[in-house]
């Protein structure tokens, strides 16, 4: 995958006191508040550490923390805001889901029942957190994963030839779905066709732990775009907008208008970026 994916969750509206609150919690640990965007303060020279993380606008009762938190201080951040922090990632190596609460970690299912969609059951969250419950694979070209699936050498060969590497990759994606569900068995045969593929760069939200991270979200009350944007996605659309307001007739270079198409209330994102000397 390109990069990890990561999202913090709290039940709340008012994303001022996330962002204020997160900042607060980072700022006690030892970081510097810096802004790296147009018109900011610039970047901290000579950081052993930083967090670049954004705090969405409040949707459906719940506010989003988009980027690589500080682990070690997100129990911290829930006792700051004084509610319960769900964590969620993607990685490489694995996915899935911890909740923070009175200062503790949890990453059971009975920790998460409180918000359980109601049209769901304990027994679907059992079998999601285990892997087993089934989702949907999605096509390369849904959400804002922007992820494709063909290796390095194929696409650039796609591209010499002429033929459009996201359709291919789409085809591609297709077709190893189609030969997981043929090969039927369990265990290392079918783990390591999926290697194979995952190696290839196939959409991590198709992998085993991007399907159990998909399975456990869709069980909860999040918003339908609880994984989307991505955080790379916000940070090139707010650097184009900053840029923007300070010079309303800059020249926009190519692809900035589907950046901030991607985005068109990049603007209401707040970011949090904080680093350590």
């Amino acid at each position: 995958m390109s990069q990890p994916w990561y999202s913090v969750y709290v039940p709340t509206t008012a994303a001022d006191t996330v962002a204020q609150a997160l900042q607060s919690v980072l700022v006690a640990r030892g970081f510097t508040p810096y802004d790296p965007f147009p018109g900011g303060t610039g970047t901290l020279t000579g950081m052993s550490d930083s967090v670049r993380q954004f705090v969405a606008p409040a949707q459906e009762g719940w506010v989003r923390v988009l980027g690589q938190p500080h682990e070690d201080a997100l129990a911290d951040f829930g006792e700051e805001v004084k509610l319960p922090i769900l964590y969620a990632w993607l990685t490489e190596q694995d996915g899935g889901f911890a909740l923070f609460r009175e200062g503790q970690r949890h990453e059971t299912p009975a920790a998460f029942e409180l918000f359980l969609r109601p049209d769901h059951t304990m027994d679907e969250l059992h079998s999601a957190f285990e892997g087993k419950l089934e989702v949907d694979v999605i096509e390369s070209s849904e959400g804002d994963s922007g992820e494709n699936v063909l290796p390095s050498d194929l696409r650039q060969f796609a591209q010499q030839k002429g033929v459009d590497d996201k359709k291919a990759s789409k085809v591609v994606e297709r077709l190893s779905a189609s030969l997981f569900g043929k090969l039927g068995g369990e265990g290392s045969d079918q783990d390591q066709a999926r290697a194979v593929f995952a190696g290839g760069g196939r959409d991590p939200w198709n992998s085993l732990a991007g399907q159990r991270v998909r399975a456990i979200a869709g069980l909860l009350r999040f918003p339908a775009n609880w994984r989307t944007p991505a955080w790379d996605t916000v940070r090139e659309a707010y650097q184009i907008y900053r840029l923007q307001e300070r010079n309303p007739r800059m020249a926009l270079m190519p692809g900035d208008r589907e950046s901030m198409k991607a985005v068109p209330n990049a603007l209401r994102y707040t970011p949090v970026y904080l680093g350590k000397v």
